[in-house]
């Protein structure tokens, strides 16, 4: 009894549910429908225990799909069709576009990036920074936003600005070695996003950002600068995405580009892993490797304007400074004046050229060039000091021979006289021993003239006579005096003969040393 009745019940509602379909040829794919039913079944008489009467009653409740339809999908806006393809039952906006490889594995979305830079300048010597404002465009292919099937006669992609990007799932990269940046644009955004009929998606943005440039001065202000920008996937590792650069033209600059105190000489890109862990949180997901994108400008800095201002003043100055080995040493107002103003010029140069650059612990080619032109200019101010301090000496030098050798050996290092002889005089005495000549003896002072080389010697020779009257014993007294010495074997400077021969000495091996310095100098700027 009770399995028929179950039976009778399941039968009537087929064939309800048939009619319903049929007879009003109703377009079901986008609706679903409720069916609520209810019923009795009664003994149709009292004798007969085979018949019953039945009763049913269907309630019938159509109910909306949430999935809405593309079909027509040409006839749709681009609104509308956007709307539809990310729609909720079709599209998750916070899961990325993975696929499935031939074993069933996600596979990572490959982003492709690309910089097209219009601007580069601000290379801030100073704080380590430069500017750079460009495009920056990502591609990636996201399978769930294709419309070919649906639409096959819109040939043209679906654009739009702030309000696209927000029904969309994108990449999330960032610039790792920024230090402020912003998105261009007046009224709105130049943010432009583009999905294509097979589903790429191309994102456009211009950008303008100050980046850390790690800079190297060691060979400053002849160095080359190689600035370095970063863009890494902020919450994505390499599982789940990767950064790859475009294969024709990744980073390229416009044909108006101008640097002024820089020239771009060439660019580096490159693709790698950078790895995040609890040590180095440089990510939002903390751990993992994540995809990394960087290219490299090599800037290369025109020399001319430190030339011009800095080397070519500084080499004037120690020239100047050497004016004063040709004025005398006695001559201690305008030596001393030259050579302190020429100290000062040259500090105040140096230091207007230092306060352009970043305070580093290393030295640089400038600081070299400055601080060895400043000894040469120290030097002559203490070679000054040297000839003045033997300018004013009383006592005359005693040579072996008169050169370079001996002479500075005995400038230093003065020895006595020799074998009780006064060399430090140059007048020969020679007195009568007789005691009994009395009031009458009879003195001759010769003072004899020592030449020196070029052309230097010393005053005229004299003879005085301390009486007026000379007779021929003490002439030969005079003699025999001469005869008893030795012959003499030292050759005597005086302090001013000295000091002038330093000063004309100095003259070349200052100006000399000063070349050489250069030819080193520049050989080492150019060839390491």
């Amino acid at each position: 009894m009770t399995k028929r009745k179950v039976d009778i019940l399941v039968s009537l509602t087929l064939i309800c549910w048939l009619r319903l379909a049929t007879a009003h040829t109703l377009d079901l794919s986008h609706l679903r429908m409720n069916l609520a039913g209810n019923g009795s079944i009664t003994a149709a008489s009292s004798n007969n225990t085979n018949n019953y009467n039945v009763t049913l009653n269907l309630t019938e409740s159509p109910l909306l799909n949430t999935c809405p339809s593309l079909a027509n999908a040409d006839s749709l806006t681009q609104t509308e069709l956007i709307a539809r393809l990310t729609d909720s039952c079709r599209y998750d906006r916070l899961e990325p576009p993975t696929t499935l490889s031939d074993i069933g594995n996600d596979d990572p979305v490959d982003v492709y990036a690309r910089f097209y830079i219009y601007v580069l300048k601000n290379l801030d010597s100073s704080d380590l920074q430069f500017m750079v404002q460009g495009l920056l465009q990502f591609r990636y292919v996201d399978a769930r936003l294709a419309f070919a099937t649906y639409a096959p006669n819109r040939k043209q992609p679906v654009m739009g600005q702030a309000v696209l990007r927000q029904s969309l799932w994108l990449p999330h990269i960032f610039l790792a070695n920024e230090q402020s940046s912003t998105v261009l644009g007046t009224n709105e955004k130049d943010m432009l996003t583009t999905i294509y009929p097979d589903g790429t998606v191309l994102i456009s943005t211009r950008i303008q950002a100050t980046l850390y440039c790690w800079m190297n001065f060691q060979k400053f202000p002849f160095d080359e600068q190689k600035c370095t920008t970063i863009l890494e996937s902020w919450m994505y590792n390499t599982s789940v995405l990767q950064l790859h650069w475009e294969t024709t033209n990744p980073v390229s600059f416009d044909s108006q580009l101008q640097l002024t105190e820089y020239n771009l000489i060439g660019s580096l890109y490159n693709e790698s892993i950078e790895v995040s862990d609890e040590y180095s949180m440089s990510h939002g997901a903390l751990q993992g490797n994540y995809s990394t994108l960087s290219f490299t400008v090599m800037l290369t800095r025109e020399v001319g304007y430190y030339v011009i201002d800095y080397f070519l003043p500084s080499i004037m100055i120690v020239t100047i400074s050497w004016v004063s080995f040709w004025l005398q040493a006695d001559q201690t107002p305008a030596r001393t004046t030259l050579g302190c103003t020429t100290m000062l010029s040259f500090i105040t140069l140096s230091l207007s050229q230092e306060n352009n650059l970043s305070k580093v612990s290393y030295v640089t080619m400038s600081e070299v060039w400055f601080l060895v032109c400043t000894i040469f200019i120290f030097g002559s101010l203490v070679e000054f000091a040297f000839v003045n301090t033997i300018w004013r000496r009383n006592n005359n030098l005693e040579l072996k021979k008169r050169t370079t050798k001996y002479i500075v050996k005995s400038t230093f290092v003065p020895k006595r006289s020799r074998r009780g002889y006064n060399r430090s005089q140059s007048t020969l005495s020679t007195t009568s021993m007789d005691k009994g000549y009395g009031a009458n003896n009879t003195v001759i002072t010769i003072e004899t003239p020592i030449i020196v080389g070029n052309g230097l010697s010393r005053e005229n020779s004299s003879v005085s006579l301390a009486e007026s009257e000379m007779g021929s014993a003490s002439t030969a007294n005079l003699s025999d005096s001469e005869k008893e010495k030795p012959a003499q074997t030292f050759a005597t400077m005086t302090p001013k003969e000295v000091s002038l021969w330093i000063d004309r000495k100095m003259r070349f091996v200052f100006p000399l040393a000063f070349i050489l310095f250069n030819a080193l100098f520049w050989t080492l700027v150019y060839c390491l």
